[in-house]
């Protein structure tokens, strides 16, 4: 957790916007704001997860992994942490996993800057027509076609032992700020780390501007405890769900 406070009022869409660009921009609430470090936070219900785009979904790889996953059923799941440490302008992301949150509750509004997705597995893909300079720009060279996400997504589930899982297209906006409406199921006077679910699943599902060439399509999977860097799994049972890239593609 990186910041967190509650206000024991309603807030005007103005104060909203204001305290969503102090907490984004690290000043105080009652500081002086420009009026470019105003944030709107997007409300959590403009995440569509758990829909099927009608365009492709291409898990983008290097040659050999792809092999691997068809031949034995390997496939690497990345963490939030793996990302945020990750070394590389597209695949890494030093913000991946840190959002600014603010909630709507019946006694007020709570706000924070914090840490998530702790304990989830993770798999980035690109959705729609396959982009060859985006392809050049990760270092890939093929990829795979995942022609039915759901199945995919619960035999990877079940293949590591996932508690529960979920998926979506990523959303991109300058500021990640999501607005979330938990009512009374938050502990105001209860801080944790896990103080970050008053926002729903959404909260991982936004990136910035500058990723949106990306166009990436996220798998979530939760496991029972928490989670760093990547690990190899055998994921056999999901290879019935996806076909190599064409080579006609790229």
């Amino acid at each position: 957790m990186y910041k967190h406070m509650w206000i024991e009022r309603k807030l005007s869409e103005y104060e909203l916007q204001r305290l969503c660009g102090a907490l984004v921009h690290d000043t105080a609430f009652d500081q002086g704001l420009k009026p470019w470090q105003f944030v709107k936070p997007i409300p959590e219900r403009r995440f569509k997860l758990g829909v099927v785009p009608q365009a492709p979904i291409i898990k983008l790889a290097k040659k050999e992994h792809v092999d691997a996953f068809f031949d034995t059923g390997s496939l690497q799941l990345g963490s939030f942490d793996y990302y945020n440490e990750f070394d590389h302008p597209e695949i890494g992301d030093n913000q991946e996993g840190i959002v600014t949150l603010v909630a709507k509750t019946p006694f007020g509004v709570i706000g924070g800057k914090y840490g998530s997705g702790y304990s989830q597995r993770m798999l980035c893909a690109f959705v729609g027509d396959i982009d060859l300079k985006t392809m050049r720009r990760f270092g890939y060279d093929s990829g795979f076609v995942i022609t039915n996400p759901r199945g995919f997504s619960e035999a990877v589930a079940t293949s590591i032992g996932a508690t529960s899982s979920t998926f979506g297209r990523c959303l991109y906006r300058p500021h990640k700020a999501v607005l979330g409406f938990p009512g009374k199921t938050v502990n105001r006077h209860e801080i944790s780390h896990r103080t970050a679910e008053i926002v729903n699943a959404g909260k991982h599902f936004i990136k910035p501007d500058r990723y949106s060439h990306q166009k990436e399509f996220r798998f979530l999977w939760d496991q029972p405890s928490d989670v760093t860097g990547a690990m190899i799994f055998d994921c056999s049972s999901a290879r019935k769900y996806c076909i190599p890239l064409p080579q006609s593609w790229y």
